[in-house]
């Protein structure tokens, strides 16, 4: 039973996290405080970059009170478990089929853990914060599957709670699991006195943890190694990302990169990635590009796969390389006296030049000077597969 003072705070914290996401009232460092609050986040996040930015300290505050109070990130907190707590007390469910079920919620974020030791902590996408933050985007999702894929983990979290109660809170989040682990940790500074038996049954068995250690940490480099196989043929990623091998794994798919953006270009990817990057932030460049002097992506992410960018050092980071399909350009072919991809750029890495030798006109860009930001391939008149294009470079800048 929630207590009156207990529900007033999570009713606030509800309404606040509501009204940053939608967005109406938002603002990004509020956004990326928020999810950072989240002790899963903070501390996977905090182990896999090796080192602890401002916002997560708060995350690890909460991780503090959880050891000296069960969950109270959950009780207290948790706008996710709020909804689900609701939802499951107007469900069908009448018995708890599940309750003699693991703690699977434990497992995950064992796994996550150590999958963080290796830089690519896999299951963060699993966190409640995220996935609440995830179901806002589906207003600047852009398409209808963009919009499905970030609304499609709520849903599934709210369709469990109408079937079966409080599966997901007690059973499954990697959040509430964390938790657990944590508040058992206490145990190990009782005093002899105490009764051993209990003080057993609150550490999870030390084979088990190792096991578990070591599954997350051959899972971490696993995933590090397809996530790097696959190079070229990446997709762009905003500025700021983390390299491609672990990018996937930091993540936590909040969609919050793509509300913020105001050109609309950053959608969760549907596959293009592999399974590894399902629904991780892509770029398409189809109608808008990336705003030279826009950083506000950079300072939302919670989790360090974006890290933060002034609007200096986001000029000189490199999102991907424009190349030009001469066999498309209309300038090369020599049908039409076009400069748009030259006139489009915010950088002048663009210019028309006239070979003497082969007596035709073709635009050559510096690489030097371009970012990929896309304004190029937007402006491109040719029609279908655009003659200019950004592709992903190996090991962006």
């Amino acid at each position: 039973m929630i207590t009156g003072s207990r529900l007033i705070v999570r009713l606030s914290f509800f309404a606040a996290a509501s009204v940053l996401f939608l967005p109406v009232l938002s603002t990004t460092g509020a956004l990326k405080l928020i999810l950072q609050a989240s002790p899963f986040v903070a501390i996977c996040s905090s182990v896999s970059l090796r080192q602890v930015e401002g916002g997560a300290a708060a995350g690890l505050a909460f991780a503090l009170a959880a050891m000296f109070r069960r969950r109270w990130f959950c009780r207290y907190i948790c706008p996710t478990g709020l909804l689900l707590e609701w939802t499951a007390r107007i469900g069908c469910a009448k018995t708890s089929w599940w309750e003699k079920l693991p703690h699977i919620g434990k497992y995950a974020a064992l796994l996550t853990f150590f999958g963080a030791i290796v830089g690519y902590p896999f299951l963060l996408w699993m966190d409640p914060l995220a996935i609440f933050s995830s179901f806002f985007s589906i207003r600047t999702a852009g398409t209808i599957l963009s919009g499905f894929l970030a609304g499609i983990g709520l849903a599934i979290l709210l369709l469990t709670s109408l079937t079966s109660g409080q599966f997901w809170c007690a059973r499954l989040c990697p959040l509430g699991g964390a938790q657990d682990i944590l508040n058992s940790v206490k145990s190990l500074f009782r005093k002899k006195g105490d009764d051993t038996t209990r003080q057993e049954k609150a550490i999870m068995p030390l084979r088990r943890a190792l096991l578990f250690g070591t599954a997350g940490i051959g899972i971490g480099f696993l995933a590090r190694r397809a996530g790097a196989a696959r190079g070229e043929d990446a997709p762009l990623r905003p500025p700021g990302a983390a390299e491609e091998d672990v990018f996937t794994g930091l993540c936590t798919r909040c969609g919050s990169c793509a509300r913020v953006c105001p050109s609309g270009i950053i959608s969760p990817d549907s596959g293009q990635a592999g399974l590894w990057g399902l629904l991780s932030p892509i770029i398409n460049y189809e109608k808008k590009y990336c705003l030279p002097d826009c950083v506000d992506c950079t300072m939302v992410c919670p989790s360090g796969a974006l890290q933060r960018l002034d609007i200096e050092r986001k000029r000189r980071y490199i999102i991907g390389e424009a190349l030009i399909d001469h066999s498309l350009c209309l300038v090369t072919l020599g049908r039409k006296d076009c400069d748009a991809c030259v006139a489009a750029c915010p950088f002048g890495a663009i210019r028309i030049h006239w070979d003497d030798d082969l007596y035709a006109a073709y635009p050559l860009i510096d690489m030097n000077n371009c970012n990929g930001c896309g304004a190029c391939e937007v402006v491109c008149p040719v029609e279908g597969y655009k003659a200019i294009r950004v592709w992903k470079l190996e090991n962006p800048g």
